[in-house]
């Protein structure tokens, strides 16, 4: 008896300990932005993805364009995310806008939008 309580003391204990790991969450940075060529505008996100990609690949960029949004309709959001705390993305930018490619990608996008808002969010473990 006391060899199978501690058999599933050990596989509790494993059990968290694993969930702890696995499951850090992510970090989403959502920046909404205003944009005469929407088109143009994601273009340069594609070709920055790609220069994203080849300095840290654990980033992932989606975009999208609000339509029923009242008066953010026709802006475009842009989500980063990063599977880490708060900290391990702030660490994972700050390498990554060091880049000086992705560091003139990011300077050449003031051309073609403003930023309306810009927010990071922490995600909940369900």
């Amino acid at each position: 008896m006391k060899s199978l309580m501690t058999v599933l003391l050990l596989g509790l204990i494993m059990s968290f300990s694993i969930t702890a790991v696995a499951d850090d969450g992510s970090t989403l940075r959502v920046v909404r932005v205003q944009t005469d060529d929407v088109a143009a505008y994601i273009a340069q996100l594609s070709e920055g993805k790609k220069l994203i990609n080849a300095v840290n690949d654990r980033f992932t960029i989606r975009a999208w364009q609000a339509t029923f949004a009242g008066e953010a309709t026709g802006s475009v959001i842009v989500g980063v995310e990063y599977p880490g705390s708060f900290g391990e993305f702030a660490v994972a930018w700050e390498k990554l806008v060091a880049d000086p490619k992705v560091g003139s990608w990011l300077g050449g996008l003031s051309s073609l939008r403003s930023i309306v808002s810009d927010s990071l969010y922490n995600e909940f473990s369900l």
